[in-house]
């Protein structure tokens, strides 16, 4: 009796370490299946500077949901930073096979940095014609018992405002 009872502990405490290792490789393996669909409208021009709406969807395509930071969101032209986000410090769930959409995220680039590093970006807006520009989105991943940061960059098109209106930006 009492070596049956030593085996079925035996099983169910090899059984629930099986079943913890499946769950944390699963929770590791979903960091990388975590799409980011970034869209960018130029919302405003101004004396100061263009100010940028950067609008993004995050997909978690897994059966696990998740925990992740608000994301940062950073302007690249040409690999160089012309822009970034505020940092937010705000906890976002993101459940199993789920979306979350972050909207209205305003970054300004300023009109010296225009003129110096972003010169072909203020010409583009001029003229009204497409230009590509990189979203980097940033986020911490929180999987219970480590933070895994997550960064992707994306080329995505801005596309300037005519009549006064912006015009969404299409990937």
């Amino acid at each position: 009796m009492a070596s049956i009872r030593k085996i079925l502990l035996g099983l169910g405490i090899g059984g629930g370490l099986a079943a913890g290792g499946v769950y944390l490789w699963r929770l590791k393996n979903t960091s990388v299946s975590l799409e980011v669909v970034p869209t960018v409208t130029l919302h405003k021009v101004d004396l100061q500077g263009i100010i940028l709406r950067v609008d993004v969807q995050l997909k978690n395509p897994t059966r696990t949901g998740l925990k992740l930071k608000f994301p940062f969101i950073k302007l690249l032209l040409k690999s160089e930073s012309i822009g970034s986000s505020q940092a937010v410090n705000k906890d976002i769930a993101l459940p199993a096979f789920g979306e979350a959409k972050f909207e209205g995220i305003m970054i300004r680039i300023p009109m010296l940095s225009l003129l110096s590093t972003a010169n072909s970006l203020l010409q583009a807006v001029q003229q009204g014609s497409a230009f590509k520009i990189g979203v980097t989105t940033m986020t911490t991943i929180d999987l219970g018992w480590r933070k895994v940061p997550y960064e992707k960059t994306d080329e995505v098109q801005l596309t300037g405002m005519q009549n006064g209106s912006s015009k969404k930006a299409e990937n």
